[in-house]
């Protein structure tokens, strides 16, 4: 029998067809003139539950699959925690898992090959419109009564320079997805370059330069491509595809284009204590992050792991990728570390413990003896 729910479902698929763009627009755009593809929508399972089982890995489709921990999600996991998080698990349970008994279980696997650490069941494109469209009030309210992170200034000066130094020439077209009101894109603005947002939230923007392009891969962000630069900071971690957005991201780049790539070291700590399901979805180490960006077609320029401010108000580990269309012969691939050393809770400790050795040194021997 046809539910409310899968009938919502079916028109939201229908309403995922991607806009023409107009005619004498770059020849790249005919690739992305099509459908999105079935097997990435469609849930796995018979039931009314939207959420889909993964039996293969969502990076490199390997399906020698392992749980490395099972989690059990109720409301009152909520309580007494902060209300972002209790809203969190209130909307995974009411509105994406349904749970009639108040609680979901929630796996992290393992890829065996290519050591990708993901939550299973995964969340499907039409969950996660449904989450932003749920906390993006409470998102908004947020902002308002705190005001931007702490240290987004110094995570400014961190990546100014990096950046300019990845832009080919003046007057570069830069898209920072996922970045909210495009704080970091002013001081490249400055240098002469042109920058867009796109994000699930129109932020109020103090700079005016800074133009929104809506949200996810719209028309409009495809038809003031191609880019120059594409930033894809701490977004990675949140999508059921991370190749398929890799991908499509890769074919609104110029040839000589760059995505820089910024993700939390989740495979570290992060995935073994998870708080609620619907945030970080996936956990990558260097090795993962980079295989997702080959098998999305495109090249390794530079991978590092370093301890650095995004959102939080102390440093946390996070690796930075840059990856391009075409191969970067001065690139090491011995360089890049294994998933399984950057699982092994004695890796970042020494960093970790200079930063807060209280919570650090809790939950590394929490980990150790797990």
């Amino acid at each position: 029998m046809t539910t409310p729910r899968r009938l919502r479902y079916l028109a939201n698929l229908l309403q995922r067809r991607v806009p023409t763009p107009p005619c004498g627009h770059h020849l790249k755009l005919t690739k992305r003139i099509r459908w999105r593809s079935l097997l990435e929508v469609i849930p796995l399972a018979t039931n009314d539950s939207l959420l889909e089982r993964f039996t293969q890995c969502p990076v490199c489709k390997d399906d020698h699959l392992h749980t490395q921990k099972q989690f059990t999600f109720r409301k009152s996991d909520g309580a007494g925690g902060d209300d972002r998080t209790a809203e969190l698990i209130r909307i995974y349970l009411d509105l994406i898992a349904e749970a009639p008994d108040g609680q979901a279980a929630v796996a992290v696997d393992r890829c065996a090959n290519c050591s990708f650490l993901f939550t299973n069941p995964r969340l499907t494109p039409a969950d996660l419109d449904r989450k932003y469209a749920e906390i993006a009030s409470f998102d908004l309210a947020h902002r308002r009564k705190r005001g931007r992170p702490p240290h987004l200034e110094e995570r400014r000066r961190r990546t100014t320079p990096f950046l300019l130094d990845l832009l080919p020439h003046t007057s570069a077209s830069i898209l920072d997805y996922g970045g909210a009101e495009g704080y970091l894109l002013s001081p490249l603005i400055d240098a002469g370059h042109r920058g867009y947002v796109a994000d699930y939230i129109d932020y109020a923007r103090e700079d005016d330069r800074v133009r929104y392009l809506g949200q996810q891969i719209s028309e409009e962000v495809t038809n003031c491509g191609p880019y120059d630069l594409i930033l894809l900071l701490h977004t990675l971690e949140h999508v059921t595809h991370p190749v398929e957005l890799l991908q499509s991201l890769g074919e609104l780049l110029t040839p000589t284009g760059k995505i820089y790539v910024e993700v939390p070291l989740g495979a570290w700590l992060e995935w073994a204590h998870l708080r609620e399901p619907l945030t970080h979805i996936n956990f990558f180490s260097e090795q993962s992050v980079v295989e997702a960006a080959e098998q999305a077609g495109l090249y390794p320029c530079h991978v590092s792991t370093d301890w650095q401010y995004v959102t939080q108000s102390e440093k946390t580990p996070c690796i930075n990728l840059v990856v391009g269309n075409t191969p970067d012969p001065a690139f090491d691939r011995s360089a890049i570390r294994s998933g399984r050393r950057q699982m092994n809770p004695l890796h970042q400790l020494w960093p970790a413990l200079s930063v807060n050795p209280r919570y650090y040194g809790k939950i590394a021997v929490k980990s150790l003896l797990s």
